[in-house]
């Protein structure tokens, strides 16, 4: 499995984030304690090993996440590129009507499913992939990150039994709904370079 640098921290990061927040939990509401007199004999191994469980720990989020969004467009949620094929105004993409006369769309006539079609095809058309790929690992690594906080809210929620009248679970649930603001913004940008090198192809 060959992984790139960027594949490895869109990983690493959300494993890392979720570790610290949940140190950061056990700190809190536990009696868990450090001895940082054995941490400095086993330093060099904790340098190691902090960095390989945070990408293991990231792996497991990047597929739980990969795993709802997936569940979420079968369950009908729009999908990004369909806000875009209709014509966002936040995110518009040059010559955009080139693209609906390839695959013969017209207003109103888009359907998730039709846009994922058109998105595949628009990847599979680019020949410089390097142009997009900081845009697609920022979306990936936003949504890891968001999925890193997901689990910790719930993983807070359920060790407190009144978890709803604790500020700092208001303040995961708030950071929570930022995240997802943030992945899906970052989509909406992949998909909006994607769509925009696509029509350039086509012109």
């Amino acid at each position: 499995m060959n992984y790139r640098l960027q594949d490895i921290m869109k990983m690493i990061i959300p494993g890392l984030y979720l570790m610290a927040l949940v140190l950061g939990y056990n700190i809190l509401y536990s009696d868990f304690d450090i001895d940082t007199s054995k941490l400095k004999d086993l330093s060099a191994i904790v340098v190691l090993l902090i960095p390989f469980v945070g990408f293991v720990v990231g792996y497991f989020v990047e597929c739980i996440t990969a795993g709802l969004e997936h569940g979420w467009y079968a369950l009908g949620w729009r999908r990004k590129k369909k806000n875009i094929m209709d014509g966002s105004s936040m995110y518009p993409v040059a010559n955009i009507e080139m693209i609906k006369m390839k695959h013969q769309i017209t207003n109103g006539s888009i359907t998730n499913d039709k846009a994922n079609e058109v998105l595949q095809a628009a990847k599979q058309s680019i020949t410089n992939k390097e142009v997009v790929e900081p845009y697609r690992n920022n979306a990936s690594l936003a949504r890891n990150i968001f999925g890193a906080q997901l689990i910790f809210t719930i993983f807070y929620a359920i060790g407190l039994d009144a978890f709803y009248t604790e500020v700092y679970w208001h303040l995961s649930l708030f950071v929570l709904l930022a995240f997802l603001g943030y992945w899906i913004h970052h989509n909406h940008v992949y998909v909006k370079y994607v769509l925009a090198e696509y029509a350039k192809s086509l012109s």
